[in-house]
């Protein structure tokens, strides 16, 4: 069995944290700008888009320390790193927002039928203006540092600033409403930014608990992994292939069909050779390689892809009652079985 060396994530690392600390600031001044409007306007609009605020303090709170722990390096007690502590925190993220989504809609629906006049209108708008720029530029460095970083909580964030450039919008537009004397608008509004909130929250849970079920990568990422694994003319085929990923981990377990005439050196030469096709596109992915030959391997147990149509022949095949097994490779183009 051969290990892939961890790859050096430190650039990552400091983009991960430049977006959740810059998260922290800018949450911060978007509480003291909004908080001024709520007082100024008694809007409850605006109150929502502040206590969204005030909760994205405590999830930026949160994503900083989780991402400082994800990108901990494995530990004697924790051997595959500590990168679930990203989609942990996206889950208190849900449940912040959730909460925050139900506190607006009781907030609002007194006002709904008995609504109440706005005043300083137009300084709410300008201070929701600030706070919309602001909100943009956020996002703009936390989209690049996802991308870089691969960062699960880094990459929730965004999508919650995200809906709060929409939902700011939607505080703006209540106030314009409201100065035209349409005062029913701001505690609806209110209720449909808080609508904004459960649907991102719902996103955000979803993406969590995906990855702390250890869901396989995508079938694209699965299927090139393939591809660079049968790149190798020693490799018969792929017994199975098992991915998931951990935060800002992957990991990936693969059980190579190799000749098992074959001494374990050249064995081990070769899943080295494997591996360092595979990092060549996927330089952050943990490999797991272990090697077995044909004759091990019954077809009823078998999910995984070959290129040699005689390996279907081999005396364990036949004794496990398999003879007319497809050939995944047949016109050229790679296939998964049975994944």
């Amino acid at each position: 069995m051969s290990q892939c060396p961890v790859i050096d994530i430190a650039q990552k690392e400091i983009w991960a944290r430049r977006a959740t600390t810059a998260s922290i600031v800018i949450a911060a001044i978007l509480i003291a700008i909004k908080a001024v409007g709520w007082f100024l306007t008694d809007s409850v609009s605006l109150l929502s888009s502040m206590v969204d605020s005030m909760l994205d303090v405590g999830t930026a709170v949160v994503n900083f320390m989780a991402v400082r722990s994800a990108w901990r390096p494995a530990d004697h007690d924790h051997r595959f790193g500590h990168g679930k502590a990203e989609p942990l925190a996206g889950l208190f993220q849900c449940a912040f927002m959730i909460g925050a989504a139900v506190f607006v809609v009781a907030e609002a629906s007194s006002r709904v039928f008995e609504p109440q006049p706005l005043r300083f209108a137009i300084e709410g708008i300008w201070m929701m203006a600030v706070s919309m720029v602001m909100t943009f530029g956020l996002v703009l460095l936390q989209r690049k540092a996802a991308r870089v970083s691969g960062s699960v909580a880094v990459e929730a964030d965004s999508l919650q600033y995200t809906s709060d450039i929409l939902a700011n919008a939607a505080v703006i537009l209540a106030l314009v409403l409201g100065m035209s004397g349409f005062l029913w608008a701001d505690p609806v509004i209110g209720v449909l930014v808080a609508g904004f909130l459960v649907f991102s929250a719902i996103k955000v849970g979803k993406h969590s608990i995906k990855v702390l079920m250890d869901a396989e990568l995508p079938d694209s990422d699965s299927q090139r992994i393939i591809e660079l694994t049968m790149k190798n003319a020693s490799v018969i085929g792929i017994h199975r292939l098992r991915t998931r990923s951990s935060g800002v981990h992957r990991f990936a377990e693969i059980e190579l069909i190799m000749d098992g005439g074959m001494l374990m050196r050249d064995a081990h030469t070769i899943c080295h050779h494997v591996m360092d096709s595979i990092r060549s596109e996927y330089p952050d992915l943990d490999i797991t390689i272990h090697p077995e030959p044909p004759e091990d391997i019954h077809l009823d147990e078998f999910s995984g892809y070959t290129e040699d149509p005689e390996f279907w022949h081999t005396g364990r095949a036949k004794r496990a009652g398999q003879h007319d097994i497809p050939v995944s490779n047949s016109g050229g183009e790679i296939a998964a079985m049975g994944r």
